[in-house]
């Protein structure tokens, strides 16, 4: 077999994995890395203006920017934003705890479109979706009657929203609280409107603050170029583009360039590991597109309408969706959903990578029992120059 050459571009997590693989099945692979800082390759820090930040003697800086605690030391500091982030900037506490989820967590939430769901899937669905929503709520309960005269009486941190809303997901550390206890944390609920002096800054409620250095906790802004590909499909979020990508990884029309690391449930390292295993049979000329565009559309649209309704989010945000759309790919390739041996330990235990480990083998059995014919390189898109295929790794920051 002619030995094929991959550009990868983006040299984060999603990108080596990608490399990994494809050098496993015997690709030529060239990386590409933009920046050394798991920021995403199509992610811009978002840094708010300030009216009057020219007289700040201090420093406005994006959370990114924090290295050390030496730069937040005897300072004064404004934290701005609401989120984990935020929190764990606040506290300079974060917390490394061991969990896991297992496949009957995702029994929670409605079912993912097109997935291969099991009779038994359906029956812990009806039962678990209960179980697990009064839990979640008993949790919720217990946590405000316990901080809600330190955290919650003053209602800015109760959550607005569902259980399902990205925001709610917050862990507080037991250090945020004790440190609001001591008054060395100060919550505002308001906006800065401008900076007076070289260290007084006016909030939209009239108050003044004293600050040496102002962080903004204000997450990212996504730059993905609108050159790699074309979205026919007019998104209803409010989050700017919505790429057209079946399979939520190649785009309509290039067929040879595959967008790795784009999707965001929770566990993204064997989520991203598998979307790798699915492009490189696919690069291989093992899984074929579907004949027509309408088909792919379909697909897509699909997975956009009922993750906007879940979570008001992009098409390939899927929070807590990892599992089915994970299975997917898995199905796509023709191996077993199934990890382990049986059924106890397959929808109670914990689903850690092991249970994808044998996966690079299954693939090169089954392509042995059945080898495909010779890729074909043909784009949807007649007008189209065909070239090498190409592995785009986003991995948007959160």
């Amino acid at each position: 077999m002619v030995r094929k050459s991959v550009a990868i571009i983006g040299a984060g997590v999603s990108g080596l994995a990608a490399g990994k693989v494809l050098l496993e099945d015997g690709f030529d692979i060239t990386i590409f890395g933009l920046q050394i800082g798991p920021t995403g390759l199509f992610s811009t820090p978002e840094k708010p203006n300030f009216r009057g930040q020219n007289k700040f003697s201090g420093s406005i800086m994006h959370i990114t920017g924090i290295k050390s605690e030496d730069q937040l030391k005897n300072k004064h500091v404004i934290v701005i934003g609401g989120a984990k982030s935020a929190v764990d900037m606040a506290t300079l506490a974060a917390m490394h705890a061991n969990y896991g989820f297992s496949r009957i967590f995702t029994h929670i939430f409605d079912p993912f479109p097109n997935a291969p769901h099991s009779a038994a899937f359906y029956f812990l669905h009806r039962i678990f979706s209960f179980v697990f929503t009064k839990i979640t709520d008993s949790i919720a309960n217990f946590l405000i009657s316990k901080y809600k005269s330190d955290l919650f009486a003053d209602e800015k941190f109760i959550p607005k929203g569902s259980i399902r809303n990205a925001h709610n997901i917050m862990r507080v550390t037991k250090e945020f609280v004790a440190m609001i206890r001591e008054n060395r944390i100060i919550r505002k609920l308001a906006s800065i409107v401008e900076i007076i002096d070289k260290t007084t800054i006016r909030l939209d409620s009239g108050e003044l603050l004293q600050a040496d250095l102002i962080i903004c906790a204000t997450g990212f802004i996504e730059t993905l170029t609108k050159t790699l590909v074309r979205n026919t499909t007019k998104s209803i979020s409010d989050e700017g583009i919505d790429l057209d990508l079946y399979r939520r990884i190649i785009p309509i029309g290039i067929p040879n360039i595959a967008f790795i690391g784009l999707p965001a449930p929770l566990h993204t390292w064997m989520f991203y590991e598998v979307q790798c295993h699915w492009m490189s049979d696919y690069f291989l000329g093992r899984i074929k597109l579907p004949n027509t565009e309408k088909e792919m559309l379909e697909e897509i649209e699909t997975t956009r309408q009922f993750i906007y309704k879940m979570f008001k989010r992009k098409s390939y945000y899927f929070q807590y969706y990892w599992l089915e759309p994970m299975e997917i790919y898995l199905r796509d390739m023709g191996v077993s959903l199934y990890r382990t041996n049986h059924w106890i330990s397959e929808y109670f235990g914990v689903y850690r990578p092991k249970r994808l480990s044998t996966l690079h083998d299954e693939r090169k059995a089954k392509a042995e029992a059945n080898p495909p014919g010779p890729l074909n390189m043909v784009s949807l898109d007649p007008g189209l120059p065909l070239i090498s295929p190409a592995i785009v790794t986003p991995s948007v920051a959160p």
